[in-house]
């Protein structure tokens, strides 16, 4: 909610509930959320030079459209060939918004997202579990903050799969609601759920994401699911853009 008085803009957002039967709204015990939490966008990457210029464009427009510069990202990279990551992120924004781990052999994601996370400095820092071929809303990182609860709730918002040959802005296609790869959590709650399951999850598809939301239900948090606008998936062919 955005308010204006005078020469100074005011933004108002609270988590508040309505009491079932009655026009009362409740603040919630406990449910504060961190305005000024630095986010941390992990990205497991092999040999998807094109997307990672995608999400770095996107991700520079709303960090300049909105002025939110407290983020950083944390890309896990598999010997790909086909970009140089130090100078893809070479820029006024990014160059010290970045840290490239690398790792080597066959991609493993649940491996590589582990390893971002222990890169991760404080365990009040909020964890964004992304994905290439997925558009960056502008308004993400404020999103992310709102709906991610330390101690309380972990966001899995739902991305929207386009149609071959459909894009952001006709937008055709649907909402992945049985898909829970894009995950919002605290590091703090991040290690009480002891993070990724390496162990039954290495280098096949499928399965790690409910695998880990079992996890995080497992350890008490609620679990915050919202369709998201512009948080859009593109269409890919898996065989050529993974093997």
């Amino acid at each position: 909610m955005g308010l204006r008085e005078g020469k100074g803009s005011y933004r108002l957002a609270e988590h508040v509930y309505q009491e079932k039967g009655t026009d009362n709204l409740c603040s919630s015990k406990g449910i504060r959320w961190n305005r000024t939490a630095t986010i941390h966008f992990v990205l497991p990457v092999k040999n998807q030079g094109v997307w990672v210029y995608h999400f770095i464009n996107e991700l520079t427009i709303a960090s300049l459209l909105t002025g939110d510069t407290n983020f950083h990202v944390i890309v896990v990279d598999f010997e790909s060939q086909d970009i140089n990551m130090t100078r893809a992120f070479d820029t006024d924004l990014l160059r010290d918004r970045h840290t490239v781990i690398n790792m080597t052999g066959k991609f493993y994601k649940t491996l590589a997202l582990n390893s971002a996370v222990e890169h991760v400095p404080s365990e009040h820092d909020l964890i964004f579990l992304f994905d290439l071929h997925i558009d960056v809303p502008i308004d993400i990182m404020d999103a992310v903050r709102k709906n991610t609860i330390e101690g309380y709730i972990a966001f899995f918002p739902a991305v929207g799969r386009l149609k071959c040959e459909s894009s952001s802005i006709d937008h055709q296609g649907f909402w992945q609601m049985d898909g829970f790869g894009l995950l919002n959590v605290y590091k703090s709650d991040w290690l009480r759920f002891e993070g990724m399951n390496t162990k039954d999850f290495k280098h096949a598809w499928g399965g790690e994401d409910w695998d880990v939301l079992d996890r995080v239900l497992n350890v008490h948090l609620e679990v915050e699911r919202i369709k998201y606008p512009g948080l859009y998936h593109h269409f890919h062919a898996k065989q050529r853009d993974w093997s």
